[in-house]
């Protein structure tokens, strides 16, 4: 099984600070330690990140969407991005094209 890197983007419906963004870590994936949250302030965005094994990239990026609902819980908003990528080929999922 191949390890892939997700990468989620999420436009909050409010605006985040730092301690929204450590609150919003403490929720999602807590045990995960490859997970990393940051906010892109001045495009208003979410994002998340971590590693994780998949058989391929359509499973992968499946994983990314369950990522990204799992952020949307923790931190409601529109889902933007989901990103899969490999060490050769990568796999992206957009709201709007």
């Amino acid at each position: 099984m191949d390890t892939f890197t997700l990468f989620v983007a999420l436009r909050p419906e409010q605006p985040l600070d730092d301690d929204a963004v450590d609150a919003i870590g403490a929720l999602v994936r807590p045990g995960d330690d490859d997970l990393r949250i940051w906010r892109e302030a001045g495009r208003g965005l979410l994002r998340v990140s971590t590693e994780c094994p998949a058989e391929n990239l359509e499973a992968a990026l499946e994983l990314g969407h369950a990522l990204g609902a799992e952020a949307q819980t923790a931190c409601p908003g529109s889902l933007l991005e989901v990103s899969a990528l490999g060490d050769e080929d990568s796999l992206v999922w957009r709201s709007v094209p």
